[in-house]
């Protein structure tokens, strides 16, 4: 990220000030207006400040021309539901990104069902010219309209091929911090998932835990229900209730004692909204990223 706009924005934020458009560096404006910046600021101990651009929930709905007429129907369905403009919404997050920050994070959904013109497009997407990339898996990476019952880990493993990074459990340490990430699609952990981030914490190092369902908090859950009251056109029906089994319970009360845990970043619900999870954590969510949405994270 270029150094100008990254000690404007950690002196405004410092300033406890609203960061308007208008004054930021005219590098950061005029060709990506249409896309919806929120902002937020994570004091995790860096060696030294860096930037990420977080977005989640693309949902790509592509399809190839020789996949079945079921593949296709919904296909339309889910397209129309999520603006047609899916795609260029993501490329336009990720050029934002490579202008303005240092790293680009994606918290599942990236697709909206495995089609091998999604996979085709994920690729294209995350290729080489697409930056640091680096995020998690969402729920509708384990849906495939052409076959209800395919699989789970067969999903998986079609989905790890078309993206750059670890979908079950990755470590990228970036300037002294230690993004985590996790797949939580299932609205719960794993055992070895809970094995693997101790010994991330045995690193010693500030975490910031990648996630693609939030932890059900006060306040997101109350937004939630809100927004899906009163939103009427990206949704088919609400999501049902966030509700992790004991083993993802023990999990968060766990993190909530953890005094390396700095930040969560997680999408799923449609929504910008942010909440305290623990004394040193803020759990961070972003809307769709189909609707041009992202948030710009200072890590110092």
């Amino acid at each position: 990220m270029n150094s100008s706009r990254r000690d404007f924005l950690k002196g405004a934020i410092a300033a406890g000030g609203i960061v308007a458009t208008s004054r930021l560096p005219l590098h950061a404006r005029g060709n990506f207006e249409q896309l919806s910046v929120a902002y937020a600021h994570i004091n995790a101990g860096a060696e030294k400040p860096f930037s990420v651009l977080h977005i989640s929930d693309t949902h790509l709905t592509f399809a190839n021309p020789d996949e079945p007429e079921s593949v296709q129907n919904y296909r339309r369905i889910r397209t129309d539901l999520f603006g047609c403009r899916q795609f260029e919404a993501l490329k336009d997050s990720i050029r934002w990104a490579k202008i303005n920050t240092d790293y680009l994070i994606h918290t599942g959904d990236l697709i909206d069902f495995v089609s091998d013109g999604n996979l085709i497009a994920a690729r294209e997407a995350f290729g080489p010219d697409a930056g640091n990339v680096f995020g998690s898996i969402g729920n509708h990476e384990y849906w495939k309209p052409a076959d209800p019952e395919q699989p789970r880990a067969e999903l998986f493993a079609a989905c790890s091929k078309a993206y750059p990074y670890n979908l079950h459990f990755g470590s990228q340490v970036i300037n002294g911090v230690n993004f985590v990430s996790i797949d939580d699609a299932d609205d719960d952990v794993t055992q070895d998932q809970v094995e693997a981030f101790a010994k991330e914490v045995k690193k010693g190092l500030p975490i910031i835990l990648l996630m693609h369902v939030p932890f059900p908090t006060p306040r997101i859950v109350a937004s939630t229900r809100k927004y899906w009251a009163w939103n009427k056109k990206f949704r088919n029906e609400p999501p049902k209730p966030i509700t992790f089994g004991k083993r993802g319970q023990d999990f968060i009360k766990y993190l909530k004692s953890e005094p390396l845990l700095k930040g969560i970043l997680a999408g799923h619900l449609h929504i910008t909204v942010e909440e305290r999870f623990s004394p040193t954590a803020v759990q961070y969510l972003i809307a769709g990223n189909f609707a041009f949405t992202g948030r710009e994270v200072l890590i110092t």
